[in-house]
């Protein structure tokens, strides 16, 4: 064992060559640390030191940041959040709330410069556009409009353009 203590943690006269303990609870490993699942349990934070950058790799495993059901996964081909109840993306200077998907609080905006959001599958309350522009839906295979109250559609004009088959059907 205490040879594991010397070479592994490297524990000697002047103290750990790789990790620091500070009086804030806080644990700082000092060079490349293999840690497999990691449960903070001090206000859940993990981060870097200034001016330098955090480099968390997963060896061909994602890497998964989750607090209870949300969960934000980054893999090889894709980074992807979940979230029962929704999500906002803050700039960290400003505070700023860039995006969000609470509807009662903010308005659904994309970004600047942002004129294409590509997505599998949404879910919402009220989609709209504004008064100047069109507001287009564009499907490569299926599209599905349903409410649990009923689905409504007002325009000045409203076009329905398929390549193929078109359904419309109303269940009661």
């Amino acid at each position: 064992i205490t040879l594991v203590i010397w070479a592994v943690i490297r524990i000697g006269p002047n103290g750990c060559d790789s990790m620091e303990f500070h009086e804030s609870g806080l644990l700082r490993f000092k060079q490349v640390s293999d840690m497999g699942v990691i449960h903070p349990l001090y206000k859940s934070t993990v981060g870097g030191r200034r001016n330098e950058d955090l480099v968390i790799t997963g060896n061909n495993q994602p890497i998964v940041f989750q607090q209870g059901t949300t969960k934000l996964s980054v893999e090889k081909d894709k980074t992807s959040i979940t979230s029962d109840i929704g999500m906002e993306f803050v700039d960290p200077r400003t505070q700023n709330t860039l995006f969000s998907t609470d509807y009662e609080t903010h308005e659904f905006h994309l970004p600047n410069g942002v004129k294409i959001l590509n997505v599998q599958k949404a879910s919402t309350e009220r989609i709209t556009s504004n008064a100047t522009s069109d507001l287009n839906i564009q499907v490569d295979g299926r599209a599905i409009v349903r409410g649990n109250e009923g689905v409504f559609i007002t325009g000045k004009t409203i076009e329905f353009r398929m390549g193929g088959n078109m359904e419309l059907k109303a269940v009661s």
